[in-house]
């Protein structure tokens, strides 16, 4: 699994939902770093079962730590079910420099996340679906989460808030001040939920209003927030013209970032509008914490540091074609960007790694010659552990994996059917050469024996939350199970992050496309920074884990096996 470096931590989630009782449950957690731990804590998601006693072991200056977590069994639920996650969060010591270089076997990857760098005052505005559907909590949601935001913007911002329904109505461009920022809570405050939903017109104004302030100031960066709770209703209405007309508009000046509020929002046409817009987009829950989303969404773009940022490298021994993602427009405080290539021949000192960009003084630009040779892991250390056979080269399957995220990006942001087909082609190449699990292909699930979960699943369906589907052969679809959201904001099965040990009924097998398992996780957008983890669950040998259970890959590595030991390596 590859962790995402989000408000300056890793956050690695463990499901402990065996789904039978077990006497004897045991989490076992070790992670390896190439930099010292400047953080560790581990907590439990909200909504879910406490885990109290999970006991973690780091020291000043190490790059190893350990969390074991070992459950009293007269402190479980009465069923004797246990039932949460556990969530790792952790971070290293960092420096203003280009980062880490990592190579093995003709294949490198390149972490960047500098510390120390001057804030860039930005100007952001925030376009706010006020149609009819918004009305009620979701709107009051609304209203609380901006008037946190607004107190939080940062001195040398610029902002504007602009509403939209059948028609768009715009605040103006303020700079922040106490004075700005009491005014536009007022006008949030005023806000009312009524008529149509006219993106199109929304976004006509917001891109006017940005081109303004970029006339008015250059080195900054531009972000337009959209929250919507639907489809486009209102004015224009065709996905494609809508698109079309935001990049005539908006020329690559700002960066659109797409949020969808609830079941009702569209979140294919949001993906697409981002994503050719240099942003991304984020579902939103209607839970009690929605507002809670929203600010948190606001916090990990709230301090940009470099725009346009460039990655380069120096001499022939890099293969140019082969890099993934180089030009990044935003890099902001918290956060880690990522390269990873293939080489022709050993790497060396001639070899060089530049990184440009733009920051608050001018010009940025940083070079890094240390390139590090990837170490086997330590199976001294591991062979507790249980492990299970790990990939022959670790890099390549992340390079793997970043050029098929970069090109379903690339797809959805295809301006032409021509250059979608091409992107499909190659991303379905490379995942099908790496075993991938993308919309693009499909994967088989073997049920578990439905006699043994039948127990647990009745307990399960008078439970609150959404539920996930499975597809048979035949095409018939059937649900299964609840569902947990994570902070990834993608819809998730409680057993389907982490591999889980399963009893199979062959006879029971479904096979799911591409896109049914991406509604249940995402794992293209899981994806920042890989560090490394190993993790174990140690239980009886008897006994059934994991019903109901949709099992799936993992950005990496999955371990799908029929007796009660479980690992799973995540490097």
């Amino acid at each position: 699994e590859l962790l995402e470096r989000r408000l300056g931590t890793y956050s690695h989630r463990i499901n402990v939902h065996p789904g039978y009782p077990v006497r004897d449950l045991i989490v076992d957690v070790t992670i390896h770093e190439t930099r010292e731990f400047s953080s560790l804590n581990v907590t439990s998601v909200p909504g879910g079962q406490k885990f109290g006693n999970a006991v973690s072991e780091w020291r000043e200056g190490s790059r190893t730590a350990r969390l074991q977590f070992d459950p009293d069994p007269e402190a479980m639920p009465r069923n004797g079910v246990i039932h949460g996650q556990l969530v790792v969060q952790y971070d290293v010591k960092r420096a203003l420099d280009a980062g880490d270089v990592q190579v093995e076997d003709g294949y490198f990857v390149h972490f960047f996340a500098p510390i120390d760098l001057q804030y860039t005052p930005k100007h952001i505005t925030f376009l706010i679906d006020v149609s009819g559907s918004m009305s009620g909590t979701k709107l009051e949601q609304v209203k609380t989460a901006m008037d946190h935001i607004l107190t939080n913007l940062n001195n040398g911002d610029t902002f504007n808030i602009i509403r939209f329904s059948t028609n768009a109505h715009k605040l103006g461009i303020m700079r922040y001040s106490p004075v700005t920022v009491r005014r536009a809570k007022q006008y949030i405050e005023s806000l009312e939920a009524g008529g149509g939903t006219n993106i199109d017109d929304g976004l006509k104004v917001a891109i006017e209003e940005d081109v303004e302030a970029i006339v008015s100031e250059s080195v900054r960066p531009h972000i337009i927030v959209l929250l919507t709770d639907g489809s486009p209703t209102s004015g224009v209405t065709s996905h494609s013209v809508i698109l079309k007309n935001v990049r005539n508009r908006n020329r690559d000046r700002a960066t659109v970032f797409c949020l969808g509020f609830g079941r009702g929002a569209d979140m294919d046409f949001l993906a697409r509008l981002a994503l050719q817009n240099h942003g991304t987009s984020r579902k939103i829950y209607e839970d009690e914490d929605a507002a809670e989303q929203l600010t948190g969404f606001y916090r990990e773009l709230s301090t940009p540091l470099l725009l346009d940022i460039q990655f380069s490298y120096s001499g022939d021994a890099v293969m140019v074609d082969t890099l993934s993602k180089t030009h990044f427009y935003n890099y902001f405080e918290g956060t880690e960007l990522i390269v990873t290539g293939q080489t022709e021949n050993e790497l060396d000192a001639r070899v060089r790694a530049n990184i440009t960009g733009k920051g608050r003084n001018g010009q940025f630009f940083m070079g890094v010659t240390d390139w590090n040779l990837v170490s086997p892991p330590d199976h001294h250390l591991l062979s507790h552990l249980h492990l299970a056979p790990t990939p022959p080269n670790f890099i390549k399957r992340l390079w793997a994996f970043l050029k098929v995220k970069d090109l379903l990006a690339e797809e959805k942001a295809a301006r032409g059917p021509h250059d979608r087909m091409v992107a499909q082609k190659k991303a379905l190449i490379i995942a099908l050469e790496n075993h991938f699990v993308t919309p693009l292909t499909s994967l088989v699930v073997v049920q578990p024996d439905q006699e043994h979960c039948k127990d647990y699943e009745d307990d399960e369906d008078g439970e609150d939350g959404e539920t996930r589907d499975e597809v048979s052969s035949s095409g018939q679809r059937t649900q299964k199970g609840p569902m947990q959201r994570d902070d990834n904001n993608h819809s998730q099965s409680l057993d389907s992050q982490n591999s889980v040990s399963h009893a199979f009924n062959p006879a029971s097998i479904h096979v799911l496309s591409g896109d049914e398992v991406m509604d249940s996780y995402h794992f293209i957008h899981n994806m920042a920074a890989p560090h490394p983890i190993s993790h174990s669950a140690a239980a009886p040998t008897t006994g059934i884990i994991g019903c109901p259970v949709m099992a799936l890959l993992t950005a990496l590595l999955l371990t799908i096996v029929a007796k009660m030991q479980v690992h799973i390596a995540i490097k």
